[in-house]
């Protein structure tokens, strides 16, 4: 019968991947205006994505580079 083939992949590599998806929606979460979506405008709401997705970027980098002093 027909249907999808199996593929191979990194099982590990999947699951790190998989959790630091999963822990960066839910630090976007935390930013209430992205979660209750005020914004009308698409271009408004994707910048807002874009500024929480840099601010939790610039938080992660201080904390790891504060932990390797």
């Amino acid at each position: 019968m027909g249907g999808r083939k199996s593929r191979l992949y990194n099982i590990e590599l999947y699951r790190r991947i998989r959790s630091a998806i999963e822990r960066f929606f839910g630090w976007l979460k935390s930013f209430r205006r992205i979660t209750i979506r005020y914004e009308r405008l698409a271009s408004t709401y994707k910048a807002l994505l874009t500024i929480a997705s840099i601010i939790i970027h610039l938080i992660r980098n201080f904390e790891m580079s504060s932990t390797n002093k």
